[in-house]
């Protein structure tokens, strides 16, 4: 059974007449009738039923001619899908991000670059995950490059195969409740935290941003707990009730979110090391996509013009 087939049936269908439909096609009327008999033949199933030159559709005959005209409608969609494809020059870019924050910065230098009529054209593909989620699918070579926040200290396994594009910096902050005494100090050290719930930001299981954090503070203190929340409601929800202190990125929470009136954000001094941060693009050294080439090339400049 092909496409020509099909399109004969249908014909007859509609037209309700072998012999119309043959001088449509400029064959003779049996060339018609044995291409309806093989296609029966081929499905096992009687389409038409035939009297004295009057032919009607059997309950099947309705339901094929109903399916073929879906499939064949389907069919000259794909195909001209495929022809745009085969045209098209986009290339395609694939990215990671790890949370809200570095969503935001991702957002604004993909649009830069399309505003830009930058070249080549590229359609962006992009996949929120943990951070040890996205350098596996980089090692993959599922991702084209990822966004990460280099912040205290995280060991990144054979970080000597990637390239790091600094995009963002600032300096990480607590958020406080009102409620919580601590809130009336104009910065929080060490000593605060002892007995305090901490929570993070991350849609997967991570234990990035948890190690990280904890890397900057004296292990003789670390007497609290840091725990996992999946989305960044949940995270300023904990905070306001009271319920946790929540770690978030200053200069991003406020391009992202509405002002909370129940939180208030502090600096906090630590001594093992200062609390900056540092959102980064990131993607292996081997990688030859030119859309990956353009797009660090249009990120430079991006930062070049803030």
């Amino acid at each position: 059974m092909d496409n020509e087939q099909l399109k004969v049936f249908l014909a007859v269908v509609q037209q309700g007449s072998f012999g119309r439909v043959a001088e449509q096609k400029f064959v003779t009327q049996r060339a018609v009738s044995r291409q309806i008999s093989r296609l029966e033949t081929e499905i096992g199933v009687k389409l038409f039923k035939r009297s004295n030159n009057h032919i009607t559709l059997t309950p099947a005959g309705k339901y094929f001619a109903e399916r073929a005209q879906e499939y064949l409608n389907n069919f000259d969609s794909i195909v001209s899908e495929l022809k745009n494809i085969a045209k098209s020059v986009e290339e395609t870019l694939y990215i990671g991000y790890f949370s809200i924050f570095d969503a935001f910065i991702m957002e604004k230098e993909i649009i830069n670059y399309q505003k830009s009529k930058s070249q080549p054209p590229i359609s962006f593909f992009t996949t929120e995950e943990s951070v040890e989620h996205s350098l596996a699918d980089l090692a993959l070579n599922k991702l084209d490059c990822a966004y990460i926040n280099h912040y205290g200290s995280y060991d990144i396994p054979q970080a000597d195969l990637y390239e790091y594009v600094p995009v963002y910096s600032n300096e990480m902050v607590l958020g406080i409740s009102k409620q919580n005494k601590l809130s009336e100090k104009e910065y929080l050290d060490e000593d605060d935290l002892v007995g305090q719930t901490l929570c993070y930001y991350s849609i997967e299981n991570s234990d990035f941003m948890r190690k990280t954090f904890a890397a900057t503070v004296d292990e003789k203190i670390r007497n609290y707990q840091i725990e996992r929340v999946s989305s960044i409601e949940q995270l300023m929800t904990s905070t306001a009730l009271n319920q946790s202190i929540a770690y978030i990125p200053r200069g991003l929470i406020d391009q992202i979110m509405q002002p909370d009136p129940e939180i208030v954000y502090r600096h906090f001094r630590s001594k093992q090391k200062n609390q900056k941060y540092s959102m980064q693009l990131i993607y292996l050294k081997t990688n030859k996509s030119k859309a990956l080439k353009s797009f660090v090339h249009s990120i430079k400049n991006f930062n070049l013009q803030k």
